[in-house]
């Protein structure tokens, strides 16, 4: 491989998983090789004919973008793999899977009592707390394996995520908005990532994690 093209890969693969990178690779080399053997056989030195063959690459940044469109970049393939790691390490353990079953019900039954003896403030807080901790660890240990079940849990848990301030704050939700984007745009992120991450893998293959 000369310098020249490893340069072009290099900027090319900038950012795209070890695997993407790996593929484009292959399949780059492979036209380079096609196209340089065809300059060749056209009459150019060998030396001209690799540069035929790396200017019909086109920009490598361009080509950059192109691929980070359809192939995993190095950030979706982190997520993916932190996210397989944490619902291995949950659902290898009954113990964990039990206490985060509990944890919404606790919220509720507390959300309950406390609104029962007059301390509506805190109980709203503790209800949106337990709509919030339902979402985080039991949905995900729920059968949705179908993208028609996906569908509807995220939109009813964008739906839930809208309200929890209302539920929390109420009439000053507004006041406490910039510690509601604080905490929402970590998840927005994610979720934001995801979708990327949908469009570019095959249902076959995706993990739980992109049901959610």
């Amino acid at each position: 491989m000369t310098a020249e093209l490893e340069r072009w890969l290099s900027r090319a693969t900038r950012h795209l998983s070890c695997d993407s990178a790996a593929q484009v690779r292959g399949e780059i080399q492979e036209h380079y090789e096609a196209a340089r053997e065809a300059a060749v056989n056209g009459g150019a030195t060998p030396d001209r004919a690799g540069q035929v063959a790396l200017t019909a690459l086109g920009s490598p940044g361009r080509a950059n973008c192109e691929y980070r469109k359809v192939l995993l970049t190095s950030a979706e393939a982190r997520l993916l793999r932190q996210g397989n790691w944490e619902a291995r390490a949950v659902c290898s353990h009954r113990l964990v899977r039990s206490l985060l079953f509990a944890m919404p019900a606790i919220a509720l039954f507390g959300a309950m009592e406390l609104f029962r003896y007059g301390a509506a403030e805190l109980a709203r807080v503790l209800f949106a707390g337990a709509l919030a901790t339902g979402f985080l660890f039991v949905v995900p240990l729920l059968p949705i394996y179908t993208p028609a079940r996906s569908r509807l849990v995220r939109y009813v848990k964008w739906a839930v995520l809208a309200a929890l301030p209302v539920v929390a704050f109420g009439s000053e939700a507004f006041k406490f908005s910039w510690l509601i984007i604080a905490s929402l745009w970590p998840v927005a992120w994610v979720e934001w990532t995801r979708i990327s991450i949908r469009r570019k893998l095959p249902v076959a293959q995706w993990p739980k994690q992109l049901y959610l």
